[in-house]
């Protein structure tokens, strides 16, 4: 008997925490519903019934980060009309996912009317130098926040390493500065070898084949050597920065992943701090930002790779000196996005399916596909879930990293493919 009341005790406990739950998580329903709308992107500005609700959160924010998944050729319109937002209010800076030193290349191709020409050029004289930016979207989002900074400019910083591809442009770029004898012909060396790696490289899709992986590590540092000899101390940055980007990809290549995203988002920090203490002291105004990365870089706190980011920084930087950042997710749902497909291949259209692809990296955030606006665009307003959260019960721990590393998340229901820049 004692051992049938024990059972039914056990099972009435479970049943009573099963409810409990299931109440728990009807309410987390509730307020997901409560705070989402629809939103959209109309002749370049934000529209729809949540757009007021973003726009208000813009209105006195220092920082703005958009966390995106690329590919997607409605993401650069949605963040073209955030630049239409922002530069009424002063944002005349973009940091963006490009190298540091090809970003006032991209700077100079987005000010000029001829610039997707130029873009084209220049991928073709410089293949897998520029990330990102040599799509057709991607670059008109550029312009588009260039002409929403007028009649001021719009001032592009590459907070990345150096594109896979970048090697030949550094190495003119070093040559440009006038080395010594033995330094010049050194790099020049590199060039005609970085030449030869492409090619092979074209023909095995592979970009570990590129040279900035298949340097020989002596020949790159007797080239470092001749030019603390023979180099400017510009020369001798450029080159430091190959070097950098070399490590990151060869961790990376070599499937040392962690230590590769570690030094890569320490890089992301010291790329912006420099600048922007720079920026800061040179009219004592601290400036106001707007970053355009991929997703898992502008999270608040620890990324779902277990790293802290180049977000999170941004969001101290605020708290610590009382301003506001602003961090919006945006991702597609079902449709199609713009994927990598070798080297010396364009880039094509593939399937994307983030809410039942198994191996979809944002299934985390299935109660928010499950509650989307129907045949629109959704913007969730995350910051109203945080107060209390505990009363939700059981969330899974990464839709709770998201949470509260991200103030917005936006889905765009029928992603479409960026188109290359031909």
């Amino acid at each position: 008997m004692k051992i049938v009341r024990a059972s039914l005790l056990i099972i009435s406990t479970c049943l009573l925490f099963a409810l409990s739950a299931r109440t728990q998580n009807a309410e987390f329903t509730e307020i997901l519903k409560k705070n989402r709308g629809a939103i959209s992107v109309q002749d370049g500005k934000l529209a729809g019934p949540s757009a007021e609700v973003l726009r208000a959160a813009l209105a006195d924010a220092q920082f703005v980060a958009l966390g995106e998944d690329h590919g997607i050729r409605q993401i650069p319109e949605f963040a073209a009309a955030l630049c239409a937002e922002l530069a009424p209010h002063g944002f005349h800076h973009m940091g963006l996912e490009i190298g540091t030193y090809v970003a006032p290349e991209v700077e100079k191709m987005a000010r000029s009317s001829d610039g997707m020409q130029q873009a084209a050029a220049f991928e073709k004289k410089y293949p897998e130098a520029i990330a990102f930016y040599n799509w057709q979207e991607e670059f008109a989002m550029l312009q588009k926040c260039e002409s929403a900074a007028s009649p001021g400019h719009m001032t592009i910083w590459g907070l990345d390493q150096e594109f896979m591809g970048a090697t030949s442009f550094l190495a003119d770029k070093i040559l440009a500065t006038n080395p010594g004898p033995e330094a010049k012909a050194a790099i020049e060396t590199l060039l005609k070898e970085t030449s030869d790696a492409h090619d092979a490289a074209a023909k095995t899709g592979n970009p570990g084949d590129l040279f900035m992986m298949t340097a020989k590590q002596d020949e790159l540092e007797h080239v470092r050597d001749l030019l603390k000899k023979q180099g400017k101390p510009e020369a001798q940055k450029i080159f430091a920065a190959f070097l950098v980007s070399r490590e990151i990809y060869l961790k990376n290549v070599t499937g040392d992943y962690y230590a590769s995203n570690r030094q890569r988002a320490l890089l992301m920090k010291k790329n912006f701090s420099e600048p922007f203490a720079a920026s800061s002291q040179s009219d004592g105004v601290l400036p106001k930002i707007f970053f355009k990365f991929g997703g898992y870089h502008m999270f608040r706190g620890i990324n779902p790779l277990h790293s802290s980011e180049l977000g999170n920084l941004i969001g101290e930087a605020a708290e610590a000196n009382q301003f506001k950042s602003v961090h919006i997710l945006i991702v597609g749902v079902k449709g199609e996005q713009l994927h990598f497909a070798g080297i010396g291949k364009p880039a094509e259209a593939a399937p994307l399916d983030l809410a039942s692809d198994k191996d979809s990296p944002f299934l985390i955030l299935k109660p928010l596909f499950d509650t989307q606006v129907e045949n629109s665009w959704t913007l969730y307003d995350l910051r109203a879930l945080r107060d209390g959260f505990s009363k939700y019960g059981k969330i899974d721990p990464e839709l709770e990293r998201v949470i509260f590393g991200y103030d917005f998340v936006v889905f765009v229901p029928d992603p479409k493919a960026s188109h290359v820049i031909q």
